[in-house]
């Protein structure tokens, strides 16, 4: 039985739902009232195993709680007996059906015990390029020792020189350690694999070809990583997952903070993110059915403060003026002294370099995939996510800068926001007439209003582009108005308008539809957020419109997870970007890890990447004294001052095709 008077603070990884659980609820059962689902194939009842769950402990003042494992209860001896059973450290995990919550908790849910599993948007695109990396494989015959001959290295060394005309090349000194029994096990015959024509990275027996590389984007919420082929340049798998550093801070800057404050953060942040890089090294390699000790090259790239914390260097500087940088030249390091340790120990791992400040060497990712496109015209490409990166200019001239979105479009911040999973709003219509809703979920192509009677789509929450959608369309249909205030319009949208104490809601999906048994509202306070949200990348783009002495931009490109699948009509209906021909606007993919792959696949894509960084003019948006005006302006829908003269003419052609939008 459970105390229904008593409620504790309940917040849940990675999908930053939260809200109240009851005292004594199972973390399964509280779950569940959030409409997060953790997979429990025996119902609760100790058998199967798989409800496991990570509580994380210590203060975490962006929640506003202390999370401690005397919040939940002490292990049950059928906990004990069913953990022993499938080989549990409860010290580590605990079973969500019988660990009950007594205090405030915040709980991760691993990957494996998501019964619905994140659905991330990064794959790889399609690229053209000369196909020469940074290793290659080299067969080498060397003569049988013998009385009084030089060493195996020697030996090895002078058969290079005179098999490949390579006199000068080095030997990974931990190599020596094996280099003889492989040289007999091969019968003196040995497959070599050598890194940017200098240094023997591997030495295997006899005749080899597998040669694989790892490209990886790091993102503040998303890492991808690609399996290459580097003799062939085919992506053989993708993975991707979740940045485990959410945990201590949903943006860039609560990161820089929880670096700065925590004992041990620069540490922890650290130990994430390279627990998720090999995690991902290991599942690619899995899913291509090659051995991860077979990757040999790694090519890493992320903003500024994921790169430093990727090293284990505190991102402090940059996270105040002038915003310095550690380093921001491309950097070559042995696999195992970085971190990464299910790959060859000899492997090479090189990040790109960075820009300055907030932009960094994903920026220049987004660069080199983008270059050989670029013309005269002058072209926007945002990289959109928690921090997004912008870049503004044409082959001749290019500036660059970063603005902070926050979390707001991959769900954080909103009352029933969730990141992209399964069973999430990610298309919202309405009426302009009516004011009703229908909507799309992730995992059914069926809208809301074509369902058979009786049979619901039974969402779970909203992800950030039905958020975007959801405001675009009451604005659109009269019931938000440009200053984002919900407008009771008679009997239009009454019946899906409600009031919530002083302030006013729409229901997207009523409580008998959705997943949970509570209705999925839009709140006034979720307006608002998207508001701050988009503002903040608008005005980052409006200083380097002004900087660059831009009036009118002629193409937009929408790169990365979460840009690359928002509607541009409703992007541009609330002002998440400014005007242009809607048929100039286009989504890139994951532009950042195609850039790493070029990096990967192609040495001289490394050099070039030094370049670009070097040549794109740098813009600190925080230093310019325009932004607070720039943003003020820009938190009305879509703007308060800027005209949007090709958005007006597309919407007025669809009012006379009896549409009926308009945003006036």
């Amino acid at each position: 039985m459970t105390d229904q008077t008593i409620h504790h603070r309940l917040i849940l990884m990675p999908s930053g739902r939260q809200g109240e659980a009851p005292h004594g609820a199972t973390v399964l059962e509280a779950a569940r009232l959030l409409g997060v689902e953790i997979e429990s194939i025996c119902g609760g009842r100790l058998t199967c195993g798989k409800c496991q769950v990570v509580l994380e402990t210590g203060t975490f003042a962006r929640h506003g709680i202390t999370s401690s494992s005397e919040h939940l209860t002490p292990p049950s001896e059928d906990e004990r007996a069913c953990a022993a059973a499938f080989g549990v450290d409860l010290t580590a995990r605990r079973l969500a059906c019988a660990a009950r919550i007594v205090g405030d908790v915040l709980i991760t849910v691993p990957e494996e015990s998501q019964a619905r599993k994140q659905i991330i948007r990064k794959e790889a695109g399609n690229l053209v390029v000369d196909v020469m990396p940074a290793v290659r494989l080299l067969y080498v015959e060397v003569p049988p020792a013998a009385l009084g001959s030089a060493g195996d290295w020697a030996r090895l060394r002078a058969a290079l020189a005179e098999q490949w005309g390579l006199p000068t090349v080095t030997i990974d000194p931990a190599l020596l350690k094996t280099l003889q029994s492989t040289l007999r096990q091969g019968n003196w015959a040995v497959t070599v694999t050598l890194w940017q024509e200098r240094e023997i990275i591997r030495v295997e027996p006899g005749y080899k070809e597998s040669l694989y590389g790892l490209a990886v984007d790091v993102g503040s919420t998303t890492i991808a990583a690609h399996l290459c082929d580097l003799r062939t340049g085919q992506v053989l798998a993708t993975e991707a997952m979740m940045n485990p550093q959410v945990r201590y801070g949903e943006d860039l800057i609560s990161r820089v903070s929880y670096a700065m404050s925590a004992p041990q953060g620069v540490n922890r942040l650290n130990r994430a993110v390279l627990r998720a890089l090999n995690d991902l090294a290991s599942r690619a390699a899995e899913a291509a059915g090659v051995s991860p000790q077979e990757i040999v090259d790694v090519v890493l790239v992320g903003n500024s403060v994921m790169h430093h914390l990727m090293l284990g260097i505190s991102p402090e500087e940059i996270g105040q003026a002038p915003f310095t940088l550690a380093i921001d030249d491309p950097l070559d390091l042995k696999a195992r002294d970085f971190g990464l340790r299910v790959v060859h120990p000899g492997a090479m791992v090189h990040l790109l370099p960075c820009i300055a400040g907030y932009v960094g060497a994903d920026n220049v990712g987004v660069l080199l995939a983008e270059l050989p496109r670029l013309d005269e015209r002058v072209t926007l490409i945002v990289d959109i996510g928690t921090n997004a990166e912008i870049l503004l200019g044409n082959r001749q001239w290019m500036l660059s800068a970063s603005s902070p979105t926050g979390p707001a479009f991959e769900g954080a911040h909103i009352t029933h926001g969730q990141r992209a999973a399964a069973g999430a709003i990610e298309r919202v219509r309405i009426d302009r007439q009516t004011g009703e809703a229908r909507y799309k979920v992730i995992g059914d192509p069926r809208w809301s209003d074509e369902l058979p009677a009786g049979e619901a789509l039974r969402p779970t929450g909203i992800c950030g582009s039905g958020s975007i959608e959801a405001v675009a369309e009451l604005l659109m249909a009269g019931l938000v108005n440009r200053r984002g205030r919900f407008v009771a319009d008679g009997e239009r949208g009454a019946g899906r308008l409600r009031r919530e104490g002083r302030h006013i809601e729409y229901v997207l999906a009523w409580e008998h539809e959705t997943a949970s048994g509570q209705a999925i509202c839009v709140t006034q306070s979720d307006v608002r957020a998207i508001q701050l949200a988009k503002a903040a990348l608008y005005s980052g783009v409006k200083l380097l419109m002004e900087r660059g002495h831009v009036q009118q931009i002629e193409r937009i490109k929408l790169a990365g997870a979460f840009g690359s699948y928002i509607d541009p009509l409703h992007a541009m209906v609330i002002g998440l970007i400014p005007d242009c021909d809607l048929s100039q606007v286009e989504a890139i993919g994951n532009a950042a890890g195609d850039g790493a792959r070029l990096a990967l696949l192609n040495v001289e894509q490394r050099r070039a990447a030094v370049q670009a960084a070097r040549w794109v003019q740098y813009v600190e948006t925080a230093a310019q004294l325009m932004f607070q005006d720039a943003f003020i302006d820009a938190i009305d829908l879509p703007h308060a001052h800027d005209a949007f003269p090709a958005l007006e003419a597309y919407l007025n052609r669809m009012m006379d095709s009896g549409h009926g939008i308009s945003i006036g």
